[in-house]
């Protein structure tokens, strides 16, 4: 347990006191060491990540407020905050609720941070490669834990270490960490940093992935390549040539299934060799799928529950954090009932009815279309990493709870490519006023072009 204390000590006071590019990193770090509740009840460490961070870093960015013109995501956020609130008071869960609800408001002012710290300067593309050597290096600090310590050290640490010994992760789940993992690689993969920085940053981002074993994450990771190559200022006939060589290996890989699978067979402890031989063998019950057949389960489960439901609950939904009735588990202390259905959006139709996916709905695709928008005015290609992620994103919370998440790794990544995007409709902005600011744009601040 002491050691991600000391992290934890170390990085808080960093967020707090350290100067602002410094403490940006530091939070950013900071949301890899999390503290497992293993219940409904509210963490101190999380809250204060969640929370306190958020609310300390908008007093010290307090002469940079302002943000410009409204757009709807954060209206669509907002609402569907206050609405959480109002489907708790048919909860069966009311802290639980509470507990959610004050998630989605930290995650609304972790935003902020960013929007602000974007229009200071002190945000830009080039944070990922502190932020991802810091969480890769805390991620082999587990490691070295987990195989000095083993079960022992996961005991002591009250669920702390992380996921199981097998996955390469921070202080937080394998999931959230390759979440985290996604962001930072659609940022280092579309920003115009130099290219010495860049690829050894994705390879890097890639290999931590691959170890990690996430099969959701991974496959959300190939997206935002694709997507990256898309969008790319890349000739077309390199496009066609990049897209081209990636079809031939997947065509080359069919046809050379039999060797691979012979090859991966001996790594059948590995989660994604595992998955890969067990669908290609037709063996659903194989351990190395490891939480593949529960999800689906309980996808099914939801489903069919969200079919069968009244009028009245498909409109309205079944109430904030009831989501735990879909494992029939009613008992206080069996795990946090704003984590019992992993897939984000089978959870909110089915506590939120369709009001709730309606209003979430608005929020995804607001995104998109800020990064559109973003694509359009702004030739340095900031709105680039959102654009690609939110498909990603998209997937991701398929098997991943992201709202119940403030400070979370599976969270904070979407934030910062938010705040990032923002920056190309300030610059495109200042450009057509011609009256940029020295304070708010300092010098070096878009060095990452």
């Amino acid at each position: 347990m002491l050691l991600p204390l000391i992290l934890y000590g170390i990085l808080l006071s960093l967020t707090i006191f350290a100067p602002m590019r410094v403490a940006l990193v530091a939070y950013l770090m900071l949301s890899v060491v999390d503290f497992n509740t293993a219940d409904a009840g509210i963490g101190v460490f999380n809250a204060a990540r969640g929370l306190l961070c958020p609310l300390i870093l908008l007093w010290r960015l307090r002469d940079f407020g302002g943000h410009g013109r409204m757009v709807l995501a954060p209206i669509a956020w907002l609402l569907l905050i206050i609405y959480a609130a109002i489907a708790a008071l048919w909860s069966l869960f009311p802290l639980s609720a509470f507990k959610l609800v004050g998630e989605m408001a930290g995650s609304f002012l972790i935003c902020m941070v960013f929007l602000r710290a974007g229009k200071a300067g002190f945000l830009t593309p080039k944070i990922a490669l502190p932020v991802s050597a810091g969480i890769i290096f805390i991620a082999i600090l587990r490691t070295i834990y987990i195989h000095l310590y083993g079960d022992v050290f996961a005991k002591a640490s009250g669920g702390m270490s992380g996921d199981t010994a097998d996955r390469f992760t921070a202080f937080t789940t394998a999931q959230a960490f390759a979440a985290l993992l996604t962001a930072l690689y659609a940022i280092g993969v579309t920003s115009r940093i130099s290219s010495w920085v860049r690829a050894p940053l994705c390879l890097g981002l890639v290999a931590a992935l691959i170890f990690n074993g996430s099969r959701l994450w991974l496959i959300a990771m190939i997206v935002v390549t694709v997507l990256a190559l898309l969008v790319s200022e890349a000739a077309s006939w390199a496009k066609i040539v990049g897209l081209g060589a990636l079809l031939l290996a997947l065509i080359g890989m069919t046809a050379a299934s039999e060797y691979i699978i012979d090859a991966l067979q001996g790594a059948h402890q590995y989660r994604i060799a595992a998955t890969i031989t067990a669908v290609y063998e037709g063996n659903e019950k194989d351990t190395g799928l490891g939480t593949v057949v529960l999800r689906r389960h309980l996808d099914a489960k939801a489903w069919e529950m969200i079919r069968s439901g009244s009028v009245l609950a498909l409109c309205f939904g079944h109430g904030t954090s009831n989501g735990r009735l879909v494992r029939g588990e009613l008992n206080k202390g069996i795990g946090d009932p704003n984590r019992s259905v992993h897939n984000e959006w089978l959870r909110i139709m089915y506590e939120w009815g369709f009001v709730g996916i309606i209003l979430w709905l608005l929020f995804v695709g607001s995104l998109m279309a800020y990064a559109i928008e973003g694509l359009k005015r702004d030739k340095y290609g900031f709105a680039k990493p959102l654009f690609v992620y939110v498909p990603a994103f998209c997937i991701g919370v398929s098997g991943e709870n992201i709202i119940a998440g403030a400070g979370h790794a599976e969270n904070v990544g979407l934030l910062l490519v938010i705040g990032i995007a923002a920056i190309a409709l300030r610059v495109s902005q200042t450009s057509k006023q011609r009256t940029a600011q020295p304070m708010h744009f300092p010098a070096g601040a878009f060095a990452s072009r």
